[in-house]
């Protein structure tokens, strides 16, 4: 039996114990005595337990020990308790004749290790990890803390080194790049017989159990848990929207209990309490508004269709104000396509050019119903299309929030100005989250991107499309950003890659304290060397010939990959990370001195 550490970016495949990500094969190290890590302070730290036998095993035990300054201190906590530690079973996925671990059950839950760890989907398995988190609090002192992780398993017990590098830097509480899981109206329950046996979760509070536990989970990995209310059809699950009555003039809502059941914990931030990310309310929500609510869309373009709309917005507008409700920006998006087949209008992702007739329409319905409210009320517009024919038009004056493919986006660096200028909130998508055997720095280095564009976050465009997750999930993860927890007795579950994508979200928040400031450039040349850019101009991609064409005459053949950016993780070891982080933290805390009191104050 072989047991060891190994570092967070890598993966152990569990037919071989080789790591998965086998381009970058030469920086995978196997601890077998210590290991070292960088940190700041209200943040996590994470390693894995790699665990090999070519018998089968039964049962584990992990013990920790404090962690205690080496040295003395200039001030803060000389200790991290043993509290501090989280430890997960990593359960492997059949992906591509291999077994790639991903999902992960909390050890504290009493599911029992085993190699393999389960005969029914693991045959063949010879090689299994934990992952463990640690908390670093923010009272914590700066410098190099030591403790020890004794394994206990196969009747021995393995004893190792673990070594934080504290720096005096405090990861800002609030992230400024959003890392945005998108969902659909309850795609979750599905996946929960219990909740989905209920024909009343939407009433009795089962349903808000549940997604709450993902809205949660999701904020502890500095991720957004962003769920459309309404489906294609323009479809309102209860509790979604508000129970409305009456018809034109006497339209209104006639309760927001169930409404106010479901999204207030979110929106005042009482569903948070006790987060050792934040507390702060949810950053976004999606409002129910689409073209089939409030208003009939049979009167689409007439005086009634204005009248009901305006009234019903209004009447949000009206109660998020004496609910307090203003932290939060509230999106409507008319998420509906015409090849759906239930509206005339492609209003998402506009592609023909008369779809913006509905564009312009709807303008003149809610203009002037939110424009002025301290609640932040948004309309929002993914464009993936026409970004081009957009960003520099009226529209830009209309819309306020727009979410742009990822490619076009690139081709257009002369808009960021344009759309800073203008308050507007800018995100970028495509490529976000990839199947499981692709490097986790495909997801990892979006943050960056973000900060090095302009651009205010990222959407993963479905984060609970499951399959058959405990054997193959579908698309191979490609849209499981969680899982379910009930086939372990649990609640919904986090992955590898949602941990590794917190790692790379607080180096970016940490980074990103220099926004702003004569610092930023300085940060931003350390970005670029890890990445292998010679400058900020290499995020961004020369516009190509066809440009100016309307999109639906463009080759999306195989040639067109040649004028899209090349991902940032292409050919860079996921390893980078952690040599990034030793630069930036480094870097902070030069500039600020000893006091992480001063790193908050100097840099804002």
């Amino acid at each position: 039996m072989k047991v060891y550490l190994f570092k967070e970016h890598f993966r152990l495949e569990g037919l071989s114990g080789n790591c998965v990500e086998t381009d970058f094969a030469r920086d995978f190290v196997k601890y077998d005595s210590k290991i070292s890590l960088p940190t700041a302070k209200r943040q996590f730290a994470s390693f894995q337990v790699g665990i090999e036998s070519d018998s089968a095993v039964k049962g584990l035990d992990v013990q920790m020990s404090d962690l205690k300054l080496d040295g003395k201190a200039d001030g803060g906590e000389t200790k991290i308790a043993q509290s501090n530690y989280d430890v997960y079973i990593q359960w492997c996925h059949q992906v591509d004749g291999r077994l790639i671990p991903d999902l992960l059950v909390p050890i504290s839950t009493g599911y029992e290790f085993a190699i393999p760890q389960d005969p029914a989907y693991h045959k063949g398995q010879r090689a299994a990890a934990l992952w463990v988190d640690l908390f670093i609090p923010e009272e914590t002192a700066g410098g190099t803390f030591t403790g020890d992780l004794a394994v206990k398993v196969g009747g021995e017990t393995y004893t190792f080194g673990v070594s934080l590098d504290v720096y005096n830097v405090v990861t800002p509480e609030k992230s400024k790049v959003t890392a945005d899981m998108n969902s659909y109206a309850d795609s979750v329950s599905k996946y929960n017989n219990k909740v989905e046996a209920n024909p009343n979760r939407y009433k009795d509070g089962t349903y808000n159990d549940l997604e709450r536990k993902i809205v949660c989970l999701s904020r502890e990995h500095r991720t957004l848990y962003h769920q459309l209310p309404y489906k294609h059809s323009g479809h309102i699950p209860e509790s979604f929207c508000p129970e409305l009555e009456g018809a034109g003039k006497d339209l209104r809502v006639k309760s927001w209990d169930l409404y106010d059941k479901h999204y207030g914990p979110y929106l005042d931030g009482s569903a948070f309490k006790g987060s050792r990310v934040s507390e702060r309310p949810l950053e976004y929500l999606y409002s129910p508004f689409n073209l089939l609510w409030p208003a009939n869309y049979e009167n689409f373009g007439l005086k009634g269709y204005r009248i009901e709309y305006r009234r019903i917005m209004m009447e949000f507008v009206r109660h998020f104000e004496e609910k307090g409700w203003t932290d939060t920006y509230f999106e409507t998006i008319l998420n509906n396509k015409k090849d759906y087949r239930f509206l005339p209008y492609t209003t998402d992702e506009v592609w023909y050019e008369h779809d913006r007739e509905s564009v312009d329409l709807f303008y003149e319905i809610i203009k002037d119903t939110y424009q002025d409210s301290k609640a932040k009320f948004v309309w929002r517009q993914d464009d993936s299309n026409h970004w081009g024919n957009h960003f520099h038009t009226k529209y830009m004056d209309m819309i306020e929030m727009w979410v742009v493919g990822s490619s076009m986006f690139s081709w257009f660096p002369e808009a960021v100005p344009i759309f800073q200028n203008k308050n507007n909130i800018i995100f970028v998508y495509g490529g976000i989250w990839n199947r499981m055997q692709t490097s986790m720095l495909s997801a990892n280095a979006w943050p960056f991107y973000c900060f090095m564009t302009g651009a205010h976050g990222f959407v993963a465009w479905n984060a609970t499309m499951f399959g058959d997750y405990l054997n193959t999930p579908a698309e191979d993860g490609a849209q499981a950003v969680y899982y379910p927890g009930e086939h372990f007795g649990t609640d919904p579950l986090p992955n590898i890659r949602l941990k590794s994508l917190r790692n790379a979200m607080q180096l970016n928040d940490v980074a990103m304290i220099t926004a702003g400031t004569r610092f930023k450039g300085p940060m931003q040349d350390i970005i670029n060397k890890h990445f292998n850019k010679a400058g900020t101009e290499d995020w961004w991609k020369e516009k190509p010939p066809f440009v100016n064409d309307p999109p639906r005459y463009w080759d999306f053949g195989p040639s067109f990959s040649d004028h899209c950016l090349v991902p940032p993780h292409v050919k860079s070891s996921p390893i980078i990370l952690e040599n990034m982080a030793y630069d930036v933290y480094g870097m902070i805390e030069k500039v600020a001195g000893k006091s992480s009191t001063r790193v908050v104050g100097q840099f804002g």
